[in-house]
């Protein structure tokens, strides 16, 4: 008992004994309860102890860490020596580019598609929007539609007691003059699919459940249809007013009371605009209306 004993007293005896370091260096603590001292040279000494010993944690990197891939370095300051920005499409890293594989190096380039409106048409024919997404243009002839009307040409329509004037054989009439809304539609079709050449003619009176006055009826075809003010113009001896579309679309306002306007509206594709532009300026150079109010 008296050996074992004298064992556990061995410990506590280091601790009461103080062991003496030589010059230039001093004691520090340790993690060894058989050793809890020991002698480390002065330098050293300028190291914080702790209940660990002489442990310090790292005073940083032994090589500059890289940034991650789509960035690069930038200096910064004092507190931070550089940052990690991202690249520039023309800084990009070569390994950033995407990588085909063996399959899609073997395909064949891909063939742009056959689009009308990319090749064009032959002389003689133009672009027509059609109703079959396999094939939504296609190319058609348009002699018929740019074709000059002579002065042979014309006939003269006339609805008793309400106005009469001529227009070209070739356009189609249908007369809803007995619907709700009195109207006169006038196209040219040569049997092409596509905007068609039309004028039509209608009669906008107060007691309609839709009417709206001649100046609002402008003020709408300005700003929705962003159509410009054309100023005015006399049509059957009546000061009229105009808006247009360049190249697409011409209104006239025929006012016949407070309350009553005709509209007389042209329009064509762009590339029969002009040549057909006579035949509607015919049509309100012969128009005579039958006054009632």
């Amino acid at each position: 008992m008296l050996p074992l004993l004298a064992l556990l007293a061995l410990p506590a005896a280091a601790l009461e004994n103080t062991v003496e370091c030589p010059a230039g260096t001093h004691r520090i603590s340790t993690d060894d309860p058989y050793a809890p001292f020991r002698c480390v040279k002065d330098d050293e000494g300028k190291k914080k102890a702790s209940g660990f010993g002489s442990v310090t944690g790292p005073k940083g990197f032994s090589a500059r860490p890289k940034c991650p891939h789509g960035t690069r370095q930038v200096a910064g300051d004092a507190l931070q020596p550089y940052r990690c920005v991202r690249a520039g499409a023309a800084e990009a890293e070569p390994e950033l580019t995407p990588l085909r594989s063996e399959e899609e190096e073997a395909l064949p380039p891909p063939v742009e598609e056959d689009d009308p409106l990319r090749r064009g048409c032959p002389p003689g024919k133009r672009k027509v929007r059609t109703t079959d997404p396999l094939n939504p243009y296609q190319c058609v002839v348009q002699a018929a539609r740019i074709r000059s009307t002579g002065e042979d040409s014309y006939v003269r329509f006339e609805i008793p007691r309400e106005l009469s004037f001529e227009y070209p054989r070739t356009f189609r009439l249908q007369d809803g003059w007995r619907e709700d809304v009195p109207s006169l539609s006038l196209s040219r079709d040569d049997g092409s699919l596509g905007k068609p050449v039309s004028i039509t003619i209608t009669k906008f009176e107060s007691r309609q459940p839709t009417y709206q006055d001649l100046d609002v009826s402008m003020t709408r075809d300005i700003e929705w249809q962003k159509a410009k003010d054309g100023g005015v113009l006399t049509v059957a001896a009546i000061r009229s007013r105009v808006t247009y579309v360049p190249g697409d679309t011409r209104t006239v306002y025929v006012p016949l009371s407070n309350q009553s306007y005709f509209t007389f509206i042209y329009s064509a594709p762009a590339e029969a605009y002009e040549a057909n532009l006579p035949a509607f300026q015919r049509l309100l150079k012969s128009l005579k209306l039958s006054r009632k109010e």
